[in-house]
């Protein structure tokens, strides 16, 4: 077989576990006779763009995400970034850089070499673009399998970091990975642990995630003399950080420290536990007492060969994760001949027999631990010797690698076998975050397949500059629309009527209408297309600003006849004529497009989502009415989608009195937005609250105003989650206490005082 390993932290390149495991079984696989392709992140160390081992069957090929140049003394090659790589460079979500261009790279490599199957981890999404773009139908025509490896879901590592997944990074790079995760032709983990987790926490049929440890690939035994066995230090290895238990076990060490003056405890690994208040250097200071400072030793992020040399002086190792999934610090540690102390949160229980190869506790609790680690002290060090010699064998014996190679290849075979399903088409939870994965029925469908063709209505008023570039963008896309109409709300100025004459030569519809609003229009040019057009497939609304890549009709078209779940067409744009900012989001969802609308305003909306979702409602202003169309068609179980690439350019204003007007008229439309769909939002009502506060995109000016005519500065005011839209949500709590249990509405409405 062929494979395709995507790991943006292969080595040398900064990681953890993720890289450790790709470089073991990569080799493992190349060694075997297989041939493996992986695509990593080029790093100091690591400045070929192609590489390869093991008389060719092991291809390294690595991509120029960033630039390392900054963080080390080296100097990295310069590259040219295209308008893509920069604007994700840029997003909230920074990593979807390598995704991207990993994806590009692995659609030629899936070609030119015949890649039978495809693997990548969870975390960071790296196959996210490369599913997507394969859903959408804009992909290749090889698709081999995907198989999504977990090892470390985002949601769960904030959770036990004491973090907020409501951050923006945070909450793209969930989204990315549900995406993932929904999308794998099968899924796989290395602990059962992890395995019961992710089935219960996407609500999974039992048994749908495959597992197989990981291998022990190259970690030695180490050999250790009677000294080390009763003065050996108490080793910790990995990232200092507050998932890892660190807190929990330096409070378990400090309290036990005093009983046994000899004792010296070792901390291997990146400090992470600084706060916007205090270092992480600071944070550990105040937590041990001057009296014991001198018996704990930190040591920071140190190579793999220093790594083993540490071990070598310990007696014991400590794995006190909060949470974990089957960690390769507990492998290696067993694998050189160290009992370990761990909790049984996370895959440690699996690898460590409590008394003979180990001592786990039941939970990262500092009482816990310090009840465990007095036990492993009051073992003899002949005890201790034993219970390290028994760990070695049992950890050697369960990751043993020709056992695990011959599980992975007996798996890949399987899963090649079966072939493509899964990633073929779109999640069936892509259209909320709340709907299981296990739930295989469709979302709203489309009945109609002899439906084709879409119909552009372009609405302007005195915008002649704008429009004559709009009209040329049109008049270059390479699959023609079916039908243009021009709803014109009776301009006046010179240069915009001699555009719409040239447009009338051309043989376009104008209509002139004087309804003192644009949204009135769009009805308008719709109830034209619809008396003319009957079996239009879908439509595209356009404001003068607004102008569309060549292909953006001929993509438009090939998703909505691809995807019959698919009711909203949505795209990257730049936004032109304020920094040039490349606007870039996710598909759109709920609950995230309650707080702002995630599509751009030119999007594919399907003719017969529009037809139920009910028009343009005249009632909104502003750009809001796109916003508000979008939800109907959404809520009426139809999804959304983003194609991946820059399909349009939309020209933001200045500031003008002529189309600024008072807060409350802006929090008078979020209100209508709101109070439209009461069963939806008070389903959604304790994400929307959660989100809107810790929401602080507005504060850096990365917001996207409905109709794209208002400067950065306007933008914040109007979009601040914490000011107008929780004031709505309040305005709004009587429709929504209806809909809610009591305990939910008094958090909710306490939250937002």
């Amino acid at each position: 077989m062929k494979h395709l390993i995507i790991c943006r932290e292969y080595p040398p390149a900064p990681g953890g576990g993720i890289g450790t495991y790709v470089v073991h079984i990569s080799r493992l696989l190349a060694e075997s006779g297989e041939t493996v392709h992986v695509i990593g992140q080029l790093w100091e160390g690591a400045e070929k763009t192609i590489e390869e081992k093991y008389h060719g069957r092991l291809i390294i090929h690595r991509i120029h995400y960033e630039d390392w140049s900054t963080i080390s003394e080296s100097k990295s090659s310069p590259t040219q970034k295209s308008r893509e790589e920069k604007g994700l460079l840029k997003s909230s979500f920074k990593p979807q850089c390598f995704s991207w261009q990993a994806c590009l790279l692995a659609e030629k490599l899936i070609e030119k070499e015949s890649i039978d199957i495809i693997e990548a981890q969870e975390y960071e999404a790296p196959l996210y673009y490369l599913q997507l773009r394969r859903a959408l139908g804009l992909g290749i025509k090889r698709q081999p399998p995907c198989i999504v490896h977990l090892h470390s879901p985002i949601e769960f590592i904030v959770k036990h970091n004491d973090g907020d997944i409501g951050h923006p990074y945070y909450l793209t790079q969930k989204r990315l990975e549900d995406f993932s995760i929904s999308a794998a032709d099968a899924l796989l983990c290395p602990s059962r642990y992890l395995s019961r987790q992710v089935e219960s926490h996407y609500r999974l049929k039992e048994g749908t995630v495959s597992v197989i440890p990981y291998p022990v690939g190259d970690s030695p035994g180490l050999e250790r003399g009677g000294k080390t066995w009763e003065q050996g230090t108490i080793c910790f290895t990995g990232r200092l950080e507050r998932r890892k238990g660190i807190i929990e076990w330096i409070d378990a060490a400090v309290a036990v420290a005093p009983m046994y003056p000899s004792v010296h405890f070792e901390f291997v690994g990146l400090n992470v536990l600084g706060t916007d208040e205090m270092k992480g250097e600071e944070f550990l200071k105040r937590r041990i007492p001057d009296n014991l400072i001198g018996r704990f030793h930190f040591r920071g992020q140190q190579n793999r060969s220093s790594l083993f040399q540490f071990l070598s002086e310990a007696r014991i190792a400590v794995v006190p994760s909060r949470w974990e999934n089957f960690p390769n610090t507990c492998i290696e540690s067993m694998c050189s001949g160290l009992p370990v102390i761990a909790t049984r949160e996370g895959g440690m229980a699996e690898m460590i027999d409590d008394g003979k190869t180990g001592w786990l506790t039941d939970h990262a609790e500092s009482g816990e631990l310090a009840e465990a680690l007095k036990r492993a002290l009051n073992s003899s060090s002949t005890t201790i010797a034993e219970m390290g010699h028994n760990a070695m064998l049992k950890i050697n014996e369960m990751c043993d690698n020709n056992k695990i190679l011959k599980s992975h290849i007996d798996y890949r075979t399987q899963i090649v076998h079966k072939g493509s399903k899964n990633s073929l088409h779109l999640p069936s939870n892509l259209l909320s975050a709340k709907r299981p994965l296990s739930n295989g029925s469709a979302c709203h469908t489309s009945q109609s397949k002899k439906k084709e063709g879409l119909a552009i209505v372009v609405t302007c008023f005195n915008t002649g500059k704008f429009l004559e570039k709009c009209l040329q963008s049109i008049e270059r896309q390479t699959r023609k629309p079916a039908i243009v109409i021009i709803v014109d709300n009776k301009s006046t100025e010179e240069q915009t009527l001699k555009v719409l004459r040239k447009a009338l030569m051309n043989g376009w519809q104008v209509i002139e209408k004087n309804n003192g609003d644009l949204t009135p229009a769009k009805n308008v040019g719709i109830d034209i297309v619809l008396r003319s057009k009957p079996d239009i497939l879908g439509f595209i609304f356009l404001n003068a600003e607004d102008r569309l890549q060549p292909d953006f009709v001929a993509a438009g078209e090939s998703i909505l006849q691809r995807c019959p779940e698919a009711g909203l067409v949505s795209c990257w744009t730049q936004m032109c004529g304020t920094d040039n900012s490349i606007w870039i989001n996710p598909c759109p969802s709920f609950p995230y497009q309650w707080l702002s609308n995630e599509a751009v305003s030119f999007s594919v909306v399907r003719a017969e989502a529009l037809t139920e979702a009910g028009d343009f409602r005249t009632i909104m202003i502003g750009g809001y009415d796109i916003w508000d169309l979008f939800n109907a068609v959404m809520a009426a179980g139809w999804v959304g989608v983003t194609i991946p690439g820059i399909m349009g350019d939309t020209w933001v204003w200045n500031d003008s009195p002529k189309y600024i007007s008072s807060i409350s008229r802006y929090g008078k439309m979020r209100r209508h937005i709101l109070e439209r769909f009461p069963d939806l939002v008070a389903r959604d009502a304790k994400e929307i609250v959660l989100l809107a506060q810790f929401n602080v995109e507005w504060q850096k000016g990365k917001v996207y105003f409905p109709h794209g005519k208002y400067s950065i500065k306007t933008q914040k005011i109007l979009q601040s989650p914490v000011g107008i839209f929780l004031r709505i949500l309040r305005k709004a709590k009587n429709k929504i206490r209806r809909h809610l249990p009591c305990w939910l509405t008094n958090f909710i409405f306490r939250s937002i005082r």
